[in-house]
């Protein structure tokens, strides 16, 4: 069992990435295949396998965990659509993988990847449970209760960066309106700040220098945006009562402009007996492989505790 490793693969918009881990979260190996949007079903599945097919010369591996964005159906191990790869449809990747390398496959949402790694491998692993937030282009949400994911029906659980924020909203890329990630994310910063002056920045980074430069429809951006992250993480902590809060993403790489006032707007908006003991905190920002491979760890010890 100590030898045991796993394959995790991430599948992100410009890429896909994999890597061969033991069970302490050491990388032993690597892969990565770029990618683009003009993908079909057929191409996208050879990307993924011959990502994964150089790291699998070791005979102890004991199987390959797979994260995406959604939706998709993790009973079935179907790619049911995706916003990166406009023309997939229903691209059964856990089959055409398991069939390709005899080994079992594990697939679920990457954010859901992305809070096992944190229970797992990051600062959180001694909690009971954990809602993971995944501050990026959206927001994503996973929840590990006893070192076992709750992903909902099918993989599509906790979908926290699309629930309602303001009403009768902005337009949210999903096609709603009101959308916390229309707040609070790199897209919801950069097409706020366009609204407000008609630039367009084309990252966070550019966003939050504008913060830390003063300027000023930047910073009430960011203010109401955090106002607005905080009240979505208040109903989820008051839902799921989680022993820890943890924030990683590429947002998270400027904490230091927003972190202490939205962990202050959190705790003064919820019980305090659950402000109490609740933990928040930024997290390790964990590679997105890691925590697909603690799919394969997960399912192997029937869940970390």
């Amino acid at each position: 069992m100590k030898e045991d490793l796993a394959v995790g693969v991430d599948i992100g918009g410009g890429s896909v990435k994999a890597g061969l881990f033991n069970l302490l979260g050491e990388e032993l190996d690597k892969s990565v295949l770029q990618t683009n949007g003009e993908l079909s079903n057929s191409r996208f599945l050879e990307i993924v396998q011959n990502t994964i097919s150089p790291l699998l010369s070791k005979k102890n591996i004991i199987g390959i965990g797979i994260g995406s964005p959604g939706p998709l159906d993790s009973e079935t191990g179907h790619l049911l659509s995706s916003a990166n790869f406009p023309l997939l449809k229903n691209v059964p990747i856990s089959k055409t993988i398991r069939d390709r390398f005899s080994l079992p496959v594990y697939y679920e949402n990457d954010a859901n990847c992305a809070a096992l790694g944190e229970s797992c491998f990051g600062e959180a692993k001694s909690y009971k449970s954990l809602l993971v937030l995944t501050l990026g282009t959206g927001i994503g949400g996973g929840f590990v209760e006893k070192g076992k994911l709750f992903s909902g029906y099918k993989g599509n659980g906790i979908e926290i960066g699309h629930m309602t924020s303001v009403i009768n909203g902005a337009i949210c890329g999903c096609g709603q309106k009101g959308c916390v990630e229309s707040y609070f994310s790199t897209r919801g910063f950069t097409n706020r700040y366009a609204e407000k002056t008609n630039l367009r920045l084309t990252n966070a980074a550019d966003f939050f220098g504008l913060v830390k430069a003063g300027d000023k429809d930047a910073k009430e951006i960011l203010d109401f945006g955090t106002l607005c992250l905080a009240e979505t993480v208040r109903n989820a902590v008051h839902l799921l009562n989680p022993e820890g809060v943890v924030f990683v993403g590429g947002i998270t790489e400027s904490w230091d402009q927003f972190g202490e006032d939205l962990s202050r707007r959190i705790r003064e908006k919820i019980f305090p007996v659950l402000n109490e003991r609740l933990k928040i905190k930024q997290g390790k920002n964990l590679a997105g492989s890691l925590g697909a491979a603690s799919l394969v760890f997960s399912h192997a010890t029937g869940g970390f505790e």
